[in-house]
């Protein structure tokens, strides 16, 4: 498993599975009970939580993977990762697994 430094993320633009731009990584946070969270500046200045678990890829972007996304996650309809083969959903423009623009 790719391990991550505070350097390596703050400062990515973050992306949803759909393709749109959420904002960008600001810092990173964690708990004692090993928690790790991404503090995301938002396209509208504002500044939002995104837990680790929500991460889908770190690559040239954050991937996070959108709540449209998790809804179809069940009705995959054969399209995968055309870099690493992961399944994804019909309407997902960045892999949810590798990060990579299907592009």
């Amino acid at each position: 498993m790719k391990t991550f430094r505070k350097e390596d993320v703050v400062g990515k633009t973050v992306i949803d599975t759909s393709g749109s731009v959420r904002g960008k990584v600001a810092d990173v946070m964690f708990d004692l009970g090993g928690t790790v969270t991404l503090v995301v500046k938002g396209v509208d200045g504002n500044e939002f939580q995104v837990t680790i678990a929500k991460v889908t890829g770190i690559s040239e972007h954050v991937v996070v993977r959108s709540a449209q996304a998790a809804e179809g996650a069940g009705s995959l309809t054969g399209t995968t990762c055309k870099f690493c083969g992961t399944p994804m959903a019909p309407d997902e423009k960045w892999c949810p697994s590798c990060g990579r623009s299907q592009a």
